[in-house]
């Protein structure tokens, strides 16, 4: 070949490839004025019709009909819809599956329709407008799949262009009519997709959620979630271009084969079936599996009654597309039974895949490695995976967020080359440590992105999974997560924060696009610093508290405008997706808030106290109001029982001040706190004449405390009764002994569960006893005997006292100097934590030790610190370090000082990691005194991808 004819087929191919992959992010051009390069989907009020043929997948005939029931939606016209060849003059849609449509094959094989593209591919199709594709038919617009699913997104992507949302029933979103569409005639390619099993599980389904809205208001025939709901489940799923499902599996659901019908309808829309975590097999053990008659869930014992019950099911499920759950887990999402250390649970989950493998194999009717599998490494599975178990190569390794949406552990290298490939269990909704968040969905799209690129970077593109929990009211949220696992190109870290613009639009149009993408970006922000579940335990500054409680405000204010503005038709779907999370958000947070003041004020006896008390009351009722209008009123009830504010919270009011509580802070002693640093409690500590002692010891001060003693500041004798706090740095509930002038207090409080079910936490402070301090000098004394815990602090009041206000906050955008390396650029991304977060990339950038520090790259920061100013808090997001072997951990230099090494990887189910992922950041500290006002220059080294700073605060 010449080098001129070269050049001009190597940049063909190269265009030809942009082609193809711009159009995986664009929408069709349809438009409402027809033109002289248009095909007529609807003209003059007809609508061309819409052609399938029977031997073609049942999913086929199911799309068809939606889109004609969309057509419908949106001009008022319904199409003809018709099965084999048409016989009209007009414009027609030619709709079928390449090797199962006739049309297709014949378009195909008279070369006026070109498949070389997407033929063979996985879930990919193409969209051509032809000109007499046969005899009698004058224009087509021909929508070929090269398999099953990829006609249906074909289709989907028809009706989205249009305006309709893939959630215009599962949230009201009315599409703009229009009396007429045009398409602009070309070729349209897309897929295959980034990452091949993109889905939901829908989970905790039954705490004011999924299971009470199907079983009272929409499937009441069966009072069940069952085969209509997952109809509307289904239909979504493939709108959203998703393909796989974890069905619920509490037990307030019957189990998904309960229903035969069930199996059918995901079948019929093309959805793979697969199980949760705890699911082995397709099996739901949770409510399939009765000890009195079948005896324990426990392998050791019991194998042979177990492999019984797994076969059975896979003889059931067989015939239909799956990825079956191995491995071994107890029943109820609980830690494996039977096994008494590490080394065994290893033992026992290598037997159970071998036996599954085998009973798939036998089952099926083909080789093992031919048949889809997956090992979810969730909870104590990863910790069974890190110690040892083997996986086959061709089982996909599942990867898991720690539940709060930060990857746990990736693929190393060597675990990159394996056949099974990997993928990512990812929550944007949760049940469990160290606090659930079930009603509203704050993972941002941000966090989002940024978690899901760097999965996918390190080789994590066969399996998406996304816990849902109801589908509503994970709406926007759901719809980036399975945008990205379609094509990873299209949403980004450096991009994400365009979603809401976008996705604002498209809802309810350009005009208020802006205010709203606004409006939810400042909503994210606010969460990330905690979620509305979590607000009552977080230890915020005074100032924080009361900008909190403002900005909240300023949000429900700015959703209500916005209500206004909203089309009479679009006011339903604007409720749900925008004015609920914001109102509830606001309420939440200035319930638990005010409350909180109130009691503060109330112990130094301000009498506005009861200001606040007063008004946290109201935004309690305003909780009840605002859900029984998203159930009962909005939409006409369709939603009702949908949603609860309290899905696993307690709906009590929290305490607040009361006349009588100021009345008797007033009279009290002066609050005292004892600051201890953590000291281990597992022998008593002993207040006595302001000096604390440890009990056993030689009598030797361990710390001095506030001068003198506890004493009354006023005259009067007698015993007043006043609050003993201590704060104890654990998830753990505490069992302790305390008395109090000889007066013992204590109580035994021990912990219940497993590091991976921990008790919820109660707040820092916990509160110990009511004490009866005398005039005069008292004696406190506490043991903590589980050597488990350490005591932070005492404080004797009748509030502990708040986290104090810093003196300064750095942004993590705001350093003045940066510098890359060959590996790594210092990336701002915006919408991560208080506005944006900075890292290095790419994900993949080589981890430095720390004595490489110098290599690094580096951001600095000009800091004015005030005379006296001391401490210096580094935040950064509690991400986890990328995989077993790697660090999380940067260096600091203050003025050109040999810098300090941090790690802040923090394990979960560790009590720092609970901190982190409830208060949205993980904390390091230096010291650098400051003789008088002056500036330093603080540098922050780079020693590992996946960090982000996020904000530095001084005190």
């Amino acid at each position: 070949m010449k080098t001129g004819l070269r050049l001009m087929f190597i940049l063909l191919i190269v265009f030809l490839n942009l082609t193809v992959n711009k159009a995986q992010t664009l929408k069709l051009d349809i438009s409402e004025s027809p033109g002289s390069n248009t095909f007529p989907l609807v003209k003059e009020g007809t609508c061309a019709g819409l052609y399938f043929e029977a031997t073609d997948h049942t999913v086929v005939a199911k799309v068809t009909e939606h889109l004609a029931d969309d057509l419908e939606l949106v001009t008022g016209k319904r199409p003809l819809i018709a099965n084999g060849v048409p016989d009209v003059d007009g414009p027609v849609v030619l709709i079928g599956t390449i090797g199962r449509s006739q049309l297709i094959d014949k378009l195909i094989e008279e070369k006026k329709l070109d498949v070389s593209t997407v033929k063979g591919k996985w879930e990919s199709f193409v969209m051509a407008t032809i000109e007499q594709p046969m005899s009698g038919v004058d224009q087509a617009l021909v929508i070929a799949g090269s398999d099953r699913r990829g006609t249906a997104f074909g289709v989907f992507t028809l009706s989205e262009s249009m305006g309709v949302s893939p959630w215009y029933w599962w949230a009201d979103i009315v599409p703009e009519k229009r009396k007429e569409l045009y398409i602009k005639k070309g070729k349209y390619v897309q897929g295959p997709p980034s990452v091949k099993y993109r889905g939901i599980f829908i989970n905790d389904e039954g705490f004011g959620g999924l299971n009470v809205w199907a079983r009272k208001t929409y499937e009441t025939n069966i009072g069940d979630i069952g085969p209509k709901t997952y109809t509307r489940v289904f239909e979504l799923m493939l709108r959203l271009k998703a393909n796989y499902c974890w069905p619920a599996m509490h037990a307030c659901t019957k189990p998904f084969y309960y229903y035969d019908e069930n199996p059918v309808v995901a079948d019929n829309y093309a959805i793979v079936i697969g199980t949760s975590h705890c699911e082995q097999m397709h099996c739901n053990t949770m409510t399939e599996w009765n000890e009195d008659q079948q005896g324990p869930w426990n392998y050791k014992v019991n194998a042979d009654r177990i492999n019984s019950f797994w076969k059975e099911r896979i003889d059931r499920t067989k015939h239909y597309e799956n990825i079956f759950t191995l491995g071994m887990r107890g029943t109820e999402d609980i830690e494996m039974q039977g096994a008494e250390s590490i080394e065994e649970m290893v033992d026992i989950t290598r037997q159970s895949i071998t036996d599954q493998r085998q009973i798939l194999q036998d089952a099926v009717g083909q080789n093992a490695e031919d048949i889809p599998q997956v090992l979810c490494t969730y909870k104590e599975v990863l910790v069974t995976y890190q110690n040892g178990l083997e996986v086959p190569d061709d089982v996909t390794l599942l990867w898991a967020d720690d539940n709060h949406g930060y990857t746990r552990q990736l693929c190393t290298p060597d675990e990159q080359k394996r056949s099974g490939g990997s993928g990512v269990y990812y929550h944007l909704s949760l049940l469990g440590t160290p606090e659930g968040y079930l009603w509203l969905n704050t993972i941002s799209p941000m966090l989002v992105a940024y978690e899901m690129t760097k999965a996918y970077e390190y080789g994590a593109d066969r399996i998406w999974m996304f816990n849902v929990g109801d589908i509503k009211p994970h709406e926007k949220e759901l719809t980036f997560a399975l945008q990205m696992a379609y094509d990873i190109n299209r949403w980004t870290p450096s991009n994400a924060h365009l979603f809401n613009r976008e996705w604002a639009g498209l809802t309810f149009g350009n005009a208020m696009a802006e205010s709203i993408a606004d409006l939810m970006s400042d909503y994210y922000r606010l969460a990330e610093s905690g979620k509305p579940e979590h607000c009552y335990r977080l230890d915020y500054s005074p100032e924080e508290l009361n900008q909190r409680i403002q900005e909240y405000r300023d949000l429900a204010g700015r959703a209500s405008r916005l209500m206004e503005q909203v089309p009479d038709n679009l006011k339903p779907a604007f409720y749900q997706l925008v004015e609920y999370p914001v109102l509830g958000c606001h309420y939440m947070n200035e319930r638990n808030l005010l409350a909180r003041r109130s009691l503060q004020k109330a112990a130094i006896g301000d009498i506005s106290a009861l200001e606040d008390a007063s008004q946290a009351l109201s935004c309690h009722m305003q909780l009840d109001s605002i859900t029984h209008f998203y159930n009962a009123v909005n939409s006409g009830g369709k939603w009702n029982h949908i949603m609860s504010w309290h899905p696993w919270m307690s709906d009590k009011m929290p305490e607040v001040a009361t006349r009588e509580l100021v009345m008797a802070a007033r009279k009290s002693p002066q609050a005292h706190t004892v600051v201890l640093n953590n000291v281990k409690c597992d022998e008593p500590l002993i207040f006595k004449d302001g000096v604390l002692r440890q009990a056993d010891g030689d009598n030797s001060p361990v710390q001095t405390l506030l001068p003198g003693h506890y004493s009354w500041k006023s005259d009067k004798d007698g015993e007043m009764p006043v609050w003993i706090f201590a704060s104890i740095p654990t998830s753990y509930t505490p069992s302790y002994r305390l008395f109090v002038n000889e007066d013992s207090l204590g109580c035994e409080l021990k912990h219940i569960g497993n590091i991976w079910h921990t008790r919820a936490a109660a707040p820092v402070w916990y509160k110990l006893g009511m004490a009866k301090l005398r005039k005069g000098r008292n004696t406190l004394s506490l043991t903590l005997p589980d050597s488990l815990l350490h005591i932070g602090n005492i404080h004797i009041g009748w509030y502990p006292p708040s986290r104090p206000d810093y003196k300064q906050q750095l942004l993590a955008g705001e350093f003045v100097a940066h510098q890359n390396t060959k590996e790594s650029t210092v990336t701002v991304t915006p919408g991560m934590g208080m506005g944006s977060g900075v890292s290095i990339m790419p994900f993949t950038s080589p981890s430095l030790n720390p004595d490489q520090w110098n290599k690094a790259a580096w951001i600095e920061y000009a800091i004015a610190v005030e005379k006296d100013c001391s401490e210096i808090e580094i935040r950064t997001l509690p991400t986890q370090r990328v995989h077993d072997g790697r660090t999380l951990s940067y260096a600091v230099s203050v003025n050109g000082a040999k810098p300090q090494i941090f790690d802040v990887q923090a394990d979960e189910f560790t009590p720092e990691w609970q901190d982190n992922v409830i208060r949205g950041f993980t904390s390091r500290k230096i010291t650098s005194p400051a003789k008088k006002g002056e500036k330093i220059d603080l540098k922050i080294y780079f020693l590992d991808p996946g960090l982000v700073i996020r904000d530095i605060v001084m005190y």
